[in-house]
């Protein structure tokens, strides 16, 4: 199939190619900053965004990375698709006998097992934003990074993905953000003089898109009143503020759905393996560690 650019009006850039090393192949690489602007014609709205969010004020946000947004998903994900699983093999079960168990026997391992990842592998920190002072922190690999805003290289690209054997091709588009020697702020000496960190990973480009707009605008104009409302659920803390003033029932409901489709917002809170800002991080911001 052939390649065919970003639509984006960004222009196209190598930094890519300056990597030492590669882990997969990108293409239409487009430079979305510096300076930092926003897709024309694309929103900047907070909606939807909570997936991306892991904490917000006006001095600073917390932005969740490609993996940290799948893991916030994958526990509800699993677990919607065992049970149904088992409540099909418990109608089988009526016609065949043992079905239910045979299947269990086998389901249920690993359905305990996706919840041991989740307990045993460790959470990792957001790449945060601060407006006051205009740098952007990031960790990766035990090193952290301070990026002047105004200096921040982010970068648009996609892949082809490939779903089946019918041939079923899609792009997944993803930014990712350049980390660079010079920005080195403290913890483990980097390694390499360039790196690159994945921010977000989407099968529309768009999406890509309004997140970037999103932070953009954010990083200009601060906290939106729509924002306080579309970023209610990002995480515990903020999720129990939105529901303290509902009734009883619909509370219980409200907590049932949390547990079904997304236990990650609570888990994360208590979950005893987490990476932590460096106290040269908290001596700027506090304890203000989110996932």
């Amino acid at each position: 199939m052939k390649d065919s650019p970003l639509k984006c009006d960004f222009p196209e850039t190598d930094l890519e190619q300056q990597l030492d090393t590669r882990r997969f192949r990108t293409y239409g690489a487009r430079l979305a900053s510096p300076p930092a602007k926003r897709v024309k014609g694309i929103s900047d709205s907070s909606k939807d965004m909570d997936h991306g969010v892991a904490y917000i004020n006006e001095r600073f946000m917390d932005i969740r990375t490609a993996f940290s947004i799948l893991r916030r998903y994958m526990l509800g994900i699993v677990g919607l698709f065992m049970m149904a699983v088992l409540v099909l093999m418990w109608v089988v079960d009526q016609f065949y006998s043992e079905a239910l168990i045979a299947t269990a026997a086998f389901f249920v391992p690993v359905w305990i097992g996706f919840y041991l990842f989740e307990v045993f592998f460790p959470l990792t920190l957001p790449v945060r934003l601060d407006r006051k002072e205009g740098v952007v922190y990031v960790a990766h690999r035990g090193t952290f990074y301070r990026i002047p805003w105004d200096e921040l290289e982010v970068t648009f690209s996609y892949n082809w993905q490939y779903f089946g054997s019918g041939v079923m091709w899609e792009k997944q588009y993803y930014s990712h953000l350049y980390l660079k020697e010079k920005y080195y702020f403290c913890g483990t000496a980097p390694k390499k003089n360039l790196q690159r960190k994945r921010i977000s990973s989407y099968f529309k480009e768009e999406h890509l898109y309004r997140k970037w707009n999103f932070i953009v605008r954010y990083y200009d104009e601060g906290v939106a009143k729509e924002d306080v409302k579309n970023l209610s659920g990002i995480n515990y803390e903020s999720y129990k503020e939105s529901v303290n003033n509902k009734s009883v029932g619909i509370l219980i409901l409200d907590y049932l759905s949390v547990i079904l489709f997304m236990p990650s917002i609570i888990w994360w809170k208590f979950a005893p393996f987490k990476y932590r800002w460096p106290k040269e991080v908290e001596a700027i911001f506090g304890k203000a560690n989110y996932y």
